[in-house]
């Protein structure tokens, strides 16, 4: 039986040992990791770069989103300045004194014998500032104004002192629907002084006594 030597037994061996050598299956192994790492890290890149497109896109839109709104708040801020502007001037333009209506009314309340002199009206306003509670803004107090206005009238009497003619013009303005709704409900008017018998220099014959008559109307208070 003849006998088969193999020569090259070793050659093959040693070529099946590099073949399995762990080192470099490691060595492949790692490449493959790193060029995974590097795909990865190339498509979070790509995927940061598309975010940020995005976000830059939508802080554009929310930009001019926002200069839109902008002007229509201040358009909605002014139209509410406005409309408490008008709404205060409807306020004033009722409740007010029209002097117009109160000379009007005065002159109804003339008197042949009772002759006006002088008017003046005495207009003041008192100031009361805000009251603030930070704890419950609910319990605070806006500003407010209160209007107190004194008409007050220097008149002449020329009738007889029995006759009483000053009481007279007094009650008449008192009485009168005009003078009623504005003056205050407790003593509206008073007497603030009358003088002697005096001859009427421009009128020889003439004798009249002066008076004077405050007129308070009622106290008007106004949110300021």
């Amino acid at each position: 039986m003849p006998i088969r030597l193999n020569l090259l037994a070793e050659e093959q061996y040693l070529a099946d040992m590099r073949r399995r050598d762990p080192v470099k299956r490691a060595a492949w192994v790692g490449g493959f990791l790193v060029l995974l790492m590097l795909g990865w890290w190339g498509s979070l890149l790509l995927a940061k770069n598309k975010a940020n497109a995005a976000v830059a896109r939508h802080e554009a839109a929310f930009k001019g989103i926002e200069g839109k709104a902008k002007a229509v708040s201040d358009q909605i801020k002014r139209g509410g300045d406005i409309e408490k502007n008008i709404h205060q001037l409807n306020r004033l333009g009722t409740n007010r004194v029209l002097w117009a209506s109160c000379l009007n009314a005065l002159q109804e309340c003339a008197m042949d014998q009772v002759i006006v002199t002088r008017i003046r009206a005495d207009q003041t306003y008192a100031l009361t500032p805000a009251v603030v509670n930070k704890a419950e803004p609910r319990k605070g107090k806006p500003a407010t104004a209160a209007e107190r206005i004194v008409l007050v009238i220097a008149a002449r009497d020329y009738g007889r002192p029995t006759d009483e003619n000053s009481i007279k013009f007094k009650e008449k303005i008192q009485t009168h629907p005009w003078f009623k709704q504005y003056l205050a409900k407790e003593n509206p008017i008073t007497f603030k002084g009358f003088s002697n018998p005096t001859p009427d220099k421009e009128e020889p014959g003439k004798v009249f006594t002066s008076f004077t008559m405050e007129c308070a109307f009622a106290e008007q208070v106004r949110l300021n």
